[in-house]
């Protein structure tokens, strides 16, 4: 992100040679404040990502540990266990 910023600012300053100093300046202080707010709402985006993933996996947890109580009362429900061999047998 850093280095798509960088390249932009370069092609600006570029671009602006034939600009007065004051209009460089402008487009400077412009692009500084353009890069900064980038640089904000990145960090903004990662924050949110960040959260969503923590949700995320609590929900994962919640759903796995109430899938493993289900099949252990189902487990304890069972009068025939069967043999334990995946052989069909049972």
């Amino acid at each position: 992100m850093r280095l798509v910023i960088s390249l932009l600012t370069g092609a600006m300053a570029l671009s602006l040679a034939a600009c007065s100093q004051e209009t460089q300046d402008n487009a400077e202080v412009a692009a500084e404040r353009a890069a900064a707010d980038a640089e904000a709402n990145a960090e903004v985006v990662g924050n949110e990502l960040r959260e969503g993933a923590i949700v995320a996996a609590d929900e994962i947890s919640e759903g796995a540990a109430n899938l493993k109580d289900n099949l252990e009362e189902a487990d304890a429900a069972d009068a025939d266990p069967g043999d334990g061999d995946l052989d069909g047998t049972d």
